[in-house]
C-alpha cells in the first residue's frame, strides 16, 4: 500500500480541480517586437478598434477602461497571458492611474499574477473611499481566500449581501465556510440556493464550479460530474470552467472527452491537457509543449510547474523529476492542487520531508479532501 496507489486515486491527485493559474506578465525586451497580431478575427478586430480609440483620446478614462476590460476578457477566455500584459501596460501608462475604476483593474491584474497581498492592499484603498463598491468587495473576498484568511473573506461576503444577487453572495459565503473547515455545511448551503436560484449564466457557471469542487473533496464523483458539466456548458469560453472540467475528466480516465474539452481552447494550459489526454509523450504536440515550458522558464514564469509535474509523472514516468517540479510549485503557490500533487509525487519517491510539509499545510488550513486524506494515510 505504501508503494502502490490505485490508478483512480493517482489520477485524482495528479489532475486537480483548481485552475486559477496566473503567471508573471510577459514583456519583450524590444518594445517593437510583435508578440500578438491583432485584427486576425472579429474579436481581435474589436480589440484593435478599442485600442485605437484609447490611443486617440489619451485623457478618456472610459475608453481606457473599455480597452482594458476587453483585454482582460480576452485573456480569461483564451488563457493567453499576453493579453494581461497589454492590459497592465495600459493601466500603468495612464496619466491618472488613481481613478477608482482603473485602480480596480490594477487590483484585478495583481490578483491574476497571484500578487494577493498587493491586490488586497489596493482593494482596501478602494473600499475605504467607497465601502459599497461590490466589485472590489467580492474581489477582496476571493483574494483573502487565496491568502488563507477565511474569517476576513467571510466578513466581505456577508457585507456583500445587500448589493448582489443571492447566488453570488451564497457562493462567496460557502467558499469562506469551506475554508474554515466546514465543508459539508458549506456544500449544503450552496446546493440549496443552486436548486432555486438560476442566476446569470456566468454567475451560475462559477457557482456550479464551486459545487463541483466541493463534491470532489467529499468523494462524490456523480455530483462532481454533474456540476462540472453544467459549469462548462453554461460558459464554454471560460478558461476556468473549461480547464477544471478537463481536469476532472482526466482524473476519471475519460481521455477522449477530456481531449474534446481541452481542444476548445488554445492556451498553454489547454495544450497541456490535450497532451495529457493523448497519453503519448512522443507526439509533436508534446514536444512543442515542453519547448513552451522551457520558454516560460526563461521568462521567469512558474505557473506551468504544476502541469509539467503531471506530464513528468504520468507521461514521462519520471517521479523524481515530477517531485522536484511539484515541490517548486507548492512552495511558489501554496494551493490545494499543489498539495495534492506533491503528496502524490512525494509518495512515489518516498520523500518524507515533502509529505510532512503537506500534512502541516492540511492541518494549518483545515483543508478537507478525501483524496488528500487517502494519499497521506497510505504514505504513513
Amino acid at each position: 500500500m505504501r508503494r502502490l496507489l490505485s490508478l483512480a486515486l493517482l489520477a485524482a491527485a495528479v489532475f486537480g480541480t483548481d485552475a486559477g493559474a496566473a503567471v508573471r506578465v510577459y514583456r519583450p525586451d524590444d518594445p517593437s517586437q510583435v508578440v500578438l497580431q491583432l485584427g486576425s478575427s472579429s474579436g481581435e478586430t474589436q480589440l484593435a478598434q478599442l485600442r485605437a480609440a484609447s490611443v486617440a483620446a489619451p485623457d478618456d478614462v472610459d475608453a481606457k477602461i473599455r480597452y482594458v476590460d476587453a483585454l482582460i476578457a480576452a485573456g480569461a477566455r483564451s488563457g493567453n497571458e499576453r493579453y494581461y500584459g497589454y492590459a497592465e501596460q495600459v493601466v500603468q501608462g495612464t496619466r491618472d492611474p488613481g481613478t477608482p475604476a482603473l485602480t480596480l483593474r490594477r487590483a484585478k491584474l495583481l490578483q491574476h499574477k497571484h500578487e494577493f497581498a498587493a491586490s488586497e492592499r489596493v482593494l482596501g484603498e478602494i473600499l475605504q473611499i467607497d465601502s459599497h463598491n461590490r466589485d472590489a468587495r467580492l474581489m477582496r473576498a476571493q483574494v483573502r481566500l487565496h491568502l488563507h484568511e477565511p474569517q476576513q473573506a467571510l466578513a466581505d461576503c456577508t457585507t456583500l449581501m445587500p448589493f448582489v444577487d443571492l447566488l453570488t453572495s451564497t457562493t462567496c459565503i460557502a467558499q469562506a465556510r469551506a475554508a474554515q473547515g466546514d465543508l459539508q455545511r458549506a456544500q449544503a448551503l450552496l446546493l440549496r440556493v443552486l436548486d432555486y436560484q438560476r442566476g446569470e449564466d456566468a454567475t451560475r457557471s462559477w457557482a456550479a464550479g464551486v459545487a463541483a469542487e466541493f463534491a470532489v473533496r467529499l468523494g462524490d464523483a456523480s455530483a462532481a460530474e454533474r456540476w462540472y458539466r453544467e459549469s462548462f456548458n453554461l460558459d464554454p469560453q471560460s478558461h476556468y470552467a473549461r480547464i477544471t472540467y478537463a481536469d476532472w475528466l482526466l482524473s476519471a480516465g475519460r481521455f477522449d472527452e477530456a481531449l474534446q474539452v481541452a481542444n476548445r481552447g488554445g492556451s498553454l494550459a489547454d495544450r497541456a491537457r490535450s497532451v495529457l489526454a493523448s497519453r503519448d509523450a512522443g507526439t509533436l504536440d508534446a514536444q512543442r509543449l515542453q519547448l513552451a515550458w522551457q520558454e516560460a522558464d526563461a521568462r521567469g514564469e512558474r505557473a506551468h510547474l504544476r502541469d509539467r509535474a503531471r506530464f513528468e509523472l504520468t507521461l514521462l514516468r519520471d517521479p523524481a523529476k515530477a517531485n522536484a517540479s511539484a515541490r517548486a510549485s507548492f512552495q511558489d503557490r501554496n494551493e490545494a492542487d499543489d498539495a495534492l500533487l506533491l503528496a502524490t509525487t512525494a509518495a512515489a519517491t518516498h520523500d518524507r520531508e515533502s509529505l510532512h510539509a503537506v500534512r502541516e499545510w492540511q492541518q494549518r488550513y483545515r483543508y478537507q479532501d478525501v483524496r488528500l486524506d487517502t494519499l497521506l494515510g497510505a504514505s504513513r
